[in-house]
């Protein structure tokens, strides 16, 4: 049999199969993603790795497609075809297009309570399918549980080790143990007859993972496993004290010792997390309301509703501009007023105060009136910024707008440039830390609003003032200080970034938005033009009054020094209005240039960190966001 290599797709499966990328290599076998030729598709093609198989090997292998193939089911991988090409053992099945629940944990640690139950739900929705056809997993872990991007699903992959007791055969031998330490049952660690009540365990300790971050026990192999048959399960209230009790009651009921003392079924444990899915969803709605910002009162929520849709209209207007386009309904943008409220979406809770909002109904209110949901976290990324205690910067009214216009030279009230990048967004990320945090730019991480950076999330970072900028112009000046020089000109403080996977499987990409919110730096900055113009009318008045007074000292003509003054002062003025115009126009380009360059850093860093590593950037597997 010619062997199958771990990096290269068997040569006899190249008329089938159009290789795309190496996914991942487990104990049996090497998986490619990989485009059907026939079919024009993208698959996941698991290939039998010859050089290490013998016979019960091969034959496990095959056992494995077989009884994937069985089973049809939302929540467990489809298998579209087995064969054996040139000697070489294969089988095809769906291509995942997201991550594993074991990547995602080692991402992003603890994972939030309601996420956790919904995915343990769909995973004991697939189980109770399978056990019910007779088949028992037996290698439930957080790796082969994938997390479909499109759907949003949780799916059940790797039936390897799967016993399928309507076909069993002597392919598992009493005694034998076969599994992943972490998340193995008591009786499949002693070697002992098990039943569907194994997977119940296993899937506790993975709810137990990611819910507190670690697995139930550590440690070397053989000490886990006897852990597993002798000790019980530390407990989660006291690791994850977050947890609801009823979600920490459905996992220790999961975790007992005895199998009899578990769920009967996955159908059983489906249900009990139905009832805990609810408490957990009642208290995050309690702690979401309790937490700062949490409910907005009628002129917060109404600030948020009117950013929001202005920061929509720019982005449109933004995209407008940059691909040339001109539409003759381009003007034409969604607007909530003044009457728009709690009416928009539904009454409001009998819980609250009259004139109060949850976010949550803010954000429904603003999706009904034809605003992104993008826009409003932004438009509270920004509220959030200023602190709970503060109050929103309220959209200007038409007169002040069409005012700060004139004398700043720009109706843009938010900057927003983006950059795609060539690599997957969990190494975007990363690298994006690092130019961010670290000098020239140091900025610094203040919190994540709406979830994660992978999905979606948005990262609120704070601007360091650059007071040295006054005083040192050779430092203000500086090649690596430029960024934070514009800034501070701007008077923009504080900066949001958000992560968008782009591109396709063959070719994974990531789009950095950085946003910012110019109003409080343009009413300052209208505030510094009225001075300066002040001043500059005040030097022009008493210089040519005086000069003139002079002159004119003889002349019966009094008036003439201040009329000249007047003229003087005007005319000071406005210069100083055009030069301060021209100056934050100015700073405003150069800052929007400047961000911009943000994304190349990041591809810089992303090429030191492949170098270094030995890495390449695209080498991202099924299990990469």
């Amino acid at each position: 049999m010619p062997p199958a290599s771990a990096t290269s797709l068997p040569p006899g499966l190249a008329a089938s199969f159009e290789t795309v990328r190496l996914l991942g290599t487990g104990g049996m076998g090497a998986v490619w993603l990989v485009r059907d030729r026939f079919l024009d598709r993208l698959v996941a093609l698991k290939v039998l790795l010859a050089d290490d198989a013998d016979a019960e090997q091969r034959e496990r292998f095959l056992r494995e497609a077989r009884t994937s193939a069985r089973l049809e089911h939302p929540h467990i991988i489809d298998v579209y075809r087995a064969d054996e090409t040139d000697g070489v053992v294969w089988f095809s099945m769906r291509y995942i297009n997201g991550e594993s629940l074991g990547d995602r944990i080692r991402d992003r640690g603890a994972l939030p309570v309601t996420d956790v139950v919904r995915l343990l739900r769909e995973v004991s929705w697939g189980l109770a399918y399978a056990h019910a056809r007779g088949v028992v997993h037996r290698d439930i872990k957080p790796d082969n549980i994938l997390l479909d991007r499109d759907s949003g699903r949780a799916v059940v992959t790797d039936f390897g080790i799967a016993r399928d007791t309507s076909h069993d055969n002597n392919l598992t031998v009493m005694g034998n143990v076969l599994g992943s330490v972490h998340y193995m049952s008591p009786e499949q660690a002693s070697g002992e007859a098990l039943d569907g009540r194994s997977d119940i365990y296993a899937l506790g300790c993975v709810g137990f993972h990611a819910l507190s971050g670690a697995p139930p026990f550590d440690g070397a192999p053989q000490t886990v496993l006897v852990a597993h048959v002798t000790r019980p399960a530390p407990s989660l209230a006291a690791l994850a004290g977050h947890v609801p009790a009823s979600v920490v009651a459905v996992i220790e009921k999961c975790l007992a010792k005895d199998p009899a003392e578990r769920y009967p079924s996955a159908d059983a444990v489906a249900s009990a997390l139905d009832t805990a899915l609810l408490d957990a969803e009642a208290r995050e709605k309690a702690a979401a309301d309790a937490a700062p910002g949490g409910v907005l009162d009628e002129d917060v929520a109404l600030a948020v509703w009117q950013r929001a849709a202005q920061l929509q209209a720019e982005a449109a207007h933004r995209m407008e501009r940059s691909a040339a386009l001109r539409s003759a309904n381009s003007g034409a943008h969604a607007r909530v007023g003044a009457g728009t409220g709690a009416g928009a979406s539904g009454s409001t809770p009998d819980e609250l105060d009259p004139g109060q909002f949850r976010v949550r109904d803010v954000e429904a209110a603003a999706v009904e009136a034809g605003i992104s949901r993008q826009y409003v976290a932004l438009a509270l990324a920004e509220l959030r910024a200023r602190g709970a205690s503060a109050a929103p910067v309220r959209v200007f009214s038409e007169k002040e707008d069409r005012r700060y216009t004139l004398l700043m030279g720009t109706a843009d009230r938010a900057i927003s440039v983006s950059s795609v990048i060539k690599a997957s967004p969990k190494a975007v990320l990363q690298a994006l830390g690092s130019v961010f945090t670290a000098p020239p730019n140091s900025f610094v991480l203040q919190d994540t609003v709406n979830g994660h950076p992978l999905d979606g999330g948005i990262m609120r970072f704070s601007v360091p003032r650059f007071a040295e900028a006054y005083v040192n112009p050779f430092k203000a000046l500086a090649r690596e200080n430029r960024l934070r020089y514009r800034l501070e000109q701007i008077e923009l403080f504080d900066l949001n970034v958000t992560l968008h996977a782009r591109g396709s499987a063959t070719a994974p990409s990531c789009e950095v938005v950085i946003t910012g919110d110019l109003r409080a730096g343009i009413r300052r900055n209208v505030l510094w033009d009225y001075i300066l113009m002040g001043v500059s009318a005040m030097v022009g008045l008493v210089g040519v009054s005086s000069l003139t007074g002079g002159i004119m000292a003889a002349s019966a003509f009094s008036a003439v020094p201040l009329i000249a003054g007047a003229g003087a002062a005007v005319t000071a003025a406005v210069a100083e209005a055009i030069w301060y115009r021209w100056l934050f126009r100015n700073a405003l380009a150069s800052l929007e240039q400047e961000l911009q360059d943000l994304g190349r850093q990041i591809e810089r860093q992303l090429t030191q960190q492949a170098l270094f590593s030995g890495d390449g950037l695209r080498q991202t597997g099924v299990d990469s966001p």
